[in-house]
């Protein structure tokens, strides 16, 4: 007669090596995941700078709440703007929020999403769409006012927690941009 092993011991055994497994891939993995997110923020801060050829990163205060702030040049060193990354918490989980702005205080670009965006797929996942951001496009920025959800742009349509996340996100760096425009002239 022929002895089998234990159910649960060829179930131990099972979770063990999926275990193993996925801690190996996400050893081999993490560098290159890393390395797709960094380069998809820099795309970013590009695309809210576009006329920018180069990126500064720039100092932070601690009390900003920001993530991080860039000054774009021109190819002849001009200062061409800022573009200033915060992460707000939406409806599902957090949203990263890129913003480009002229020493004029004028919104150059506005791009919303990240790494770990996960908005309703159809509603606040909209909020990514050139519907949403291009609203922001040539606002400009007036010390001490803030821009105004159903005002200033307008809501996703069924995902008003979303959008007030990211018009929180970009009045949050609107007011850190323009501080910093004040100090620089």
């Amino acid at each position: 007669m022929k002895e089998r092993l234990p159910a649960w011991l060829v179930l131990c055994v099972i979770t063990l090596v999926a275990g193993l497994l996925l801690g190996i891939t996400n050893e081999l993995t993490k560098g290159k995941i890393a390395q797709q997110s960094a380069d998809a923020a820099n795309a970013a801060r590009y695309r809210v700078l576009s006329e920018a050829t180069m990126l500064e990163q720039m100092p932070l205060e601690e009390a900003s709440g920001l993530d991080n702030c860039y000054a774009g040049y021109d190819d002849a060193g001009a200062l061409i703007g800022y573009a200033a990354q915060v992460t707000v918490q939406g409806y599902v989980g957090p949203i990263e929020i890129i913003l480009g702005m002229d020493a004029g205080g004028n919104i150059l670009g506005v791009s919303v999403g990240g790494s770990g965006f996960a908005e309703t797929s159809g509603l606040g996942a909209k909020t990514r769409d050139a519907a949403f951001t291009d609203q922001f496009k040539g606002l400009t920025v007036v010390p001490g006012k803030e821009i105004a959800l159903h005002e200033d742009v307008d809501a996703v349509s069924g995902a008003t927690i979303s959008s007030t996340a990211v018009v929180d996100g970009v009045n949050r760096i609107c007011a850190y941009l323009t501080e910093l425009i004040s100090r620089e002239v």
